[in-house]
């Protein structure tokens, strides 16, 4: 395993992001690419610096709101309620796609909840605390 093979996943990770502007048939290959840079990150964390990582991690909330962008057949005819920030929340919207905390963020993590902490999932791109725990990398 070899750090250029990183960097190839990465590449194409951002050329299927670059795709999603004009659209959403890329979904099944971002998935795809999206497994194989969780593998790699599983197999040797130290392969991946930390810009990798924020980088990934940056796209992968490009690519939620360009894919959700294409399956909106418009503006809903009534806004999600935003919900107010909970005791220890430092953001009042997805620290990955910046969307606003609405009644949709209904899951909790299981794997990233702690007894000090209880990480919502975001609708739209998925973000947990796993990322931030390094459990896993997207």
């Amino acid at each position: 395993m070899k750090r250029a093979a990183v960097e190839e996943e990465v590449e194409k990770f951002r050329q299927i992001v670059i795709a999603a502007r004009g659209s959403s048939e890329v979904a099944p290959q971002a998935d795809e690419c999206l497994a194989r840079l969780n593998a790699l990150y599983q197999k040797n964390p130290t392969l991946f610096t930390a810009e990798d990582t924020r980088f990934v991690n940056v796209m992968r909330g490009f690519l939620a709101v360009r894919l959700a962008a294409h399956t909106k057949p418009g503006k809903p005819a009534v806004p999600p309620v935003k919900l107010r920030k909970r005791k220890g929340d430092t953001l009042d919207h997805c620290w990955r796609c910046e969307t606003p905390v609405d009644e949709r963020f209904t899951t909790i993590c299981p794997d990233c909840d702690s007894k000090e902490y209880h990480w919502r999932v975001c609708p739209v791109c998925h973000a947990c605390g796993c990322q931030r725990a390094g459990k896993v990398l997207v």
